[in-house]
């Protein structure tokens, strides 16, 4: 595999191209770099780097300036290696999206934003983006869930002990507290990224501490297979999560967001949506089986994919060329 790092990139990105990220003149920055990075045997020019940019302030409701954008740069450009990655991986299996399904996908999306139904387009228009970026970038995202539910699946089983596992710790844990948790995670796959994503992670959480959304931020940055659902994990009890992640929920209030938080596998910002008492609600039945199955599974599925995306980066060609 031959990378050279992003945070060199990065950091020529900002001595010598300054202009590239702000909206005042991207046709001369065009002209002088055309390619910011090679995924295999494709492209991601600067242009579609300046655009994804665009679609992440947007769409994660930031206030737009030169500075922002200079942040943004290496962690927009780093989902755009993985995307292409997975896009690339999904079309070698032979995993395709429909029409019907990016329809459906913006139709859902109109529904979010309170858009009305057709005015997608001209909603993306309006706030200055490019309907071709953002469409390919719905498109990349359901290829990966066909793709993860496809192929990774069906290996993922879990047994009825595992269940009774699950339901002896929740009984152990009868009133103690429980947390309701939304995440942002940024992966960090070897040592050279790790300046890189600790700044792209401090970036982000001062854009969250100004008043940013981060259920919006959550699906446009956050590495993890809740960014579809905005970070949102759900409950979880002690032992579900890093220690480290334990221990920063233990000292918030609901409502709060912590400061970014490294555990073994990267980066991670956590919000304290609720907090309750284990199983003080709970149904004279018992906790329900099959939701703590699809729980456990669900947490194994995330595993793999993340898994699936690393050795993608291994047997790749990446060179990133500003």
């Amino acid at each position: 595999m031959v990378v050279r790092s992003i945070v060199r990139a990065a950091l020529l990105l900002l001595a010598l191209l300054p202009v590239v990220l702000s909206p005042t003149d991207r046709a001369s920055a065009q002209e002088a770099v055309r390619i910011a990075a090679v995924v295999n045997n494709e492209a991601i020019s600067i242009p579609d780097l300046v655009r994804r940019i665009d679609v992440a302030i947007v769409s994660s409701r930031l206030r737009a300036s030169d500075e922002l954008r200079r942040q943004l740069a290496p962690q927009v450009l780093r989902s755009l290696i993985d995307e292409r990655l997975k896009v690339q991986e999904a079309e070698r299996l032979g995993v395709t999206v429909s029409e019907a399904e990016i329809a459906n996908a913006r139709r859902a999306l109109e529904q979010r934003n309170g858009i009305p139904e057709g005015g997608f387009d001209d909603f993306l228009r309006r706030q200055g983006l490019d309907v071709d970026t953002v469409t390919d970038q719905l498109g990349a995202e359901i290829l990966w869930s066909k793709l993860v539910r496809g192929r990774l699946g069906a290996a993922v089983t879990v047994g009825e002990g595992e269940i009774d596992e699950a339901l002896a710790r929740l009984e152990a844990n009868r009133g103690r507290p429980e947390f309701r948790v939304a995440e942002i995670f940024l992966a960090v796959e070897s040592s050279e990224q790790e300046g890189e994503v600790r700044s792209a992670a401090a970036s982000l959480y001062r854009q969250l501490t100004a008043g940013a959304n981060f259920a919006q931020i959550a699906r446009q940055f956050s590495q993890s297979a809740t960014a579809a659902v905005g970070g949102d994990i759900g409950w979880v009890v002690e032992g579900q999560l890093p220690g480290e992640i334990e221990a920063t929920l233990a000292q918030m209030e609901p409502g709060s967001v912590a400061p970014p938080v490294r555990a073994f596998d990267g980066y991670y910002i956590v919000s304290l949506i609720d907090r309750r008492t284990v199983l003080a609600d709970a149904p004279a039945a018992g906790p329900d089986r099959e939701a703590i199955r699809q729980e456990i599974a669900g947490r194994r599925l995330e595993m793999l994919a993340r898994r699936y995306v690393r050795d993608l980066h291994r047997s790749a060609f990446i060179d990133v060329r500003i």
